[in-house]
């Protein structure tokens, strides 16, 4: 379930995310469509929601709906121009590599097969990705492309979603927290698995809104809901956060009737207990397709790994919603911040010493990262992409985001722990002075805020237990499909009848903020990505067999012509995944960054070097120099 943990440590590969729009196509629209129907709305803290609400709105207007759809694919094609700009259009990137090799090995044999080195499930993707390969032959573009259609697909999905129970503006917000951030852009055009799985899990949620809107379940939605968190299950263990979701969110929408809560209570169980099955089903048989013992092995370890697990992914996620942070605390509930001010000062000192005391880092990486995403997939020293007074800055936002987000939360459950118990206390009185207890009308509610809060917080807590239990090395880009959700949950929460002037001002210029450091990574990692793939082409030109180039982690391990294995071992002036992942790997040009990038005469052994600048960031100059780890004599 976890990725690959990096090329310096090298452990299971996180599988990629396969590009398949026509195969998800069918579900995407009567699940999106389903979503554009916003009902009745009740608070998450079950009291009596605001009159304006208690009519259930009309449809979005076509307008709206065109909108949404032609926003969603112009950020999916602006990432596709800007990757194309710089070379990775066609590039393998970060750990899809593997991916590529599993899905074009299907298509040239038939046979469907697993390497001990990818760890997420991907049996979906690989199969998905079949009609695009017959179509356009072994080309990485197309599977790219494919999955920044399906990239568009999550977010017009989402916006729908979070239109049941939030305005225009605030829906468009908390899609725009995923859309223009530092991580979404570099996998949406690559054939990593978290684009699917989370366009997937999106439908999932839509599908499980007429569900269980209403008075009684729906089963024909619930069942299509949950073949859709079956489907993205197949892609990504970590996507049973969305099944876990829509049944919980059953419980807590009709476990209040007055009768029948034990029926419903055994019969949501059952359904999960089945559900829990097929997939237990399909991981156990995707298993057996594994040629050697797979590199990921559950092995608890306890002590302070939890803690820096804990805390790393609490403040990264904390970070990726830092204009939710400000966003939420608008109306009168920043009179809540003043009486829990001092649990923000706390959390702010724990973090503080975290990072200062411990040494345990804020953000756990991957993609936001001082020197770009996939920096170490290199030797050498990446360039920064953030100065270190900016990169200070996002660990300053990371920090206090985290701490008012956490204090936020807490607050809000103890004012909805001690309505609840008022509300207890007046029915109790009720039912003392009256002969008859008066009948409960079983209202029909929109239960998208209980499904969007609950597939959050489900999807942050799967993510921490599983990467304990694996001892693999959490990420950041685990938890990006949660960040829009629980941004949504927090604003539902937030709501007040105040004007929302200042409020909607803050957190557009929080987004703006957002979007700078997201056009900076995301440019700075195609960048990086084209300029590798381009010096392991440069190097083929001049005459050197492809599998012989160290051009990058991506270029190596995709032109391997040897199965991929897992042998972790070592060896002085070769990266580790030249020693670990293939048998007797050769390597005659070795890639690395420059040392000096402005340095014009040719370094010792240099054959070939190539250079390009981001947009906003920095240089990449890339060498390769001769090397002779059983390189064939010429």
């Amino acid at each position: 379930m976890t990725d690959t943990p990096g090329v310096d440590d090298p452990a299971p590969n996180d599988s990629p995310a396969s590009a398949a729009p026509a195969a998800q196509a069918a579900p995407a629209a009567q699940a999106a469509q389903a979503a554009q129907a916003p009902d009745v709305q009740e608070p998450l803290d079950g009291s009596r929601p605001e009159s304006a609400m208690d009519v259930a709105r009309p449809r979005l207007p076509r307008l709206e709906v065109v909108l949404a759809w032609c926003a969603a694919l112009a950020v999916a094609g602006l990432y596709l121009a800007d990757a194309a700009a710089h070379g990775a259009l066609g590039a393998a990137r970060n750990d899809d590599w593997v991916y590529y090799r599993l899905a074009f090995s299907l298509a040239s044999t038939g046979h469907l097969s697993f390497d001990p080195y990818s760890s997420t499930l991907l049996v979906g993707q690989v199969v998905a990705a079949q009609p695009v390969i017959a179509v356009f032959g072994a080309q990485i573009a197309p599977l790219q492309v494919a999955v920044a259609l399906l990239s568009a697909v999550a977010l017009a999905a989402a916006y729908f979603f979070f239109r049941h129970f939030l305005a225009a503006f605030w829906a468009a917000f908390c899609v725009a927290l995923i859309a223009v951030g530092p991580i979404w852009g570099g996998l949406s055009v690559s054939f990593m698995s978290d684009v699917p799985a989370i366009a997937l899990q999106v439908l999932c949620l839509c599908a499980a809104v007429p569900a269980l809107r209403g008075p009684r379940l729906r089963w024909g939605w619930l069942a299509l809901s949950l073949v859709l968190a079956l489907l993205a299950f197949s892609v990504r263990e970590y996507s049973l956060a969305a099944a876990a979701a829509v049944l919980i969110a059953a419980l807590l929408t009709h476990g209040r009737r007055p009768t029948g809560r034990l029926r419903l209570l055994l019969v949501v169980a059952g359904v999960g207990i089945v559900w829990v099955l097929l997939a237990a089903a399909l991981f156990l048989w995707r298993d057996t397709l594994v040629a050697g013992p797979r590199a990921l092995t559950a092995e608890i370890e306890l002590g302070q790994r939890v803690y820096y697990v804990l805390a790393g992914i609490l403040t990264t996620t904390g970070f990726l919603m830092f204009p939710v942070a400000l966003a939420v605390w608008r109306g009168g509930m920043w009179r809540m911040l003043l009486r829990w001010w001092p649990l923000t000062v706390a959390l702010i000192a724990l973090f503080t010493y975290t990072s200062h005391v411990l040494g345990y880092p804020l953000l756990v990486g991957n993609y936001v990262r001082l020197g770009g995403s996939y920096s170490g997939t290199l030797a050498g020293v990446a360039p920064a992409v953030f100065s270190r007074q900016a990169w200070w800055s996002i660990m300053a936002a990371a920090n206090v985001a985290t701490s008012l987000l956490i204090t936020f939360a807490v607050a809000r459950t103890v004012s909805v722990l001690l309505d609840w118990r008022r509300r207890r206390r007046e029915v109790t009185e009720v039912d003392t002075h009256s002969a008859e207890a008066p009948a409960t009308a079983v209202r029909s509610i929109d239960p998208s805020p209980r499904i969007a809060l609950t597939f959050g917080v489900v999807t942050v807590a799967l993510v921490v237990v599983v990467v304990i239990i694996t001892r693999g090395r959490p990420f950041d880009r685990y938890v990006v499909g949660a960040v829009p959700f629980l941004a949504a949950a927090a604003i539902h929460a937030s709501r007040s009848k105040a004007p929302q002037l200042l409020g909607r001002l803050v957190a557009s210029a929080a987004v703006a903020v957002l979007a700078l450091i997201g056009v900076a990574q995301v440019d700075a990692s195609a960048t990086f990505d084209g300029t590798k793939w381009s010096l392991g082409t440069e190097a083929t030109r001049l005459g050197y067999a492809a599998e012989t180039v160290d051009a990058g982690y991506e270029w190596f391990g995709f032109h391997q012509p040897g199965p991929v294995i897992y042998d972790y071992r070592r060896e002085p002036g070769y990266p580790s995944y030249v020693t670990s992942l293939f048998t007797d790997a050769r390597v005659c040009v070795l890639g690395e960054f420059a040392p000096r990038p402005t340095q014009r005469e040719p370094y010792a052994r240099e054959v070939v070097r190539v250079s390009r600048v981001s947009l906003i960031g920095p240089r990449y100059t890339l060498i390769g120099r001769s090397a002779d780890r059983n390189c064939p004599s010429s």
